[in-house]
């Protein structure tokens, strides 16, 4: 689905990041970097698609940085969160690595509270990166329609019910 999701004609697909650049980017975020995450970054090391970005081992595109994001909110590294896409509202998707609901993804409305996450989308980041590129691809029903995102990600009803999309409403 990454090949397939829409890039400006100018933006070269960017391929995976290198052993050098997921050394730098753990070394920035002063974290080990999650499995999962760097599995996807071996794939992506990041780039300008979406509706605002998927954000990797880029300095030099600080708009889709994992540390540079990051950065900006220093309360996340406190708290184990990574973030790894956005909005292009300036609200950020990130990947949760401490407590109960390690390996899910939450979205941060950094307007209302960006201190805090407002919902969680997916149970991990493979399946967040398939409902973000899925919806970018026309489908609509993620992330505020539980029937059809729960058929896809059934893990998901594990998080508490005030941190689900459809609950927070």
């Amino acid at each position: 689905m990454l090949a397939r999701v829409a890039r400006a004609p100018e933006q070269p697909f960017p391929g995976g990041a290198g052993e050098a650049d997921l050394l730098d980017l753990a070394r920035r975020v002063g974290a080990d970097l999650p499995d999962d995450l760097v599995a996807w970054l071996r794939v992506c090391k990041g780039e300008v698609i979406g509706p605002g970005g998927v954000f990797g081992a880029r300095p030099d595109q600080v708009a889709v940085d994992v540390a540079a994001w990051s950065a900006l909110h220093p309360g996340w590294r406190a708290e184990g969160w990574l973030p790894v896409a956005g909005d292009g509202c300036g609200n950020c998707y990130v990947l949760l690595t401490t407590g109960p609901l390690t390996g899910f993804v939450g979205f941060i409305d950094t307007v209302t509270d960006p201190d805090r996450i407002g919902y969680v989308v997916a149970s991990d980041l493979w399946r967040f990166l398939f409902f973000l590129f899925r919806s970018e691809l026309g489908e609509q029903s993620w992330p505020f329609d539980a029937q059809p995102v729960l058929a896809e990600d059934p893990r998901l009803a594990k998080a508490p019910a005030l941190l689900l999309p459809w609950g927070s409403a």
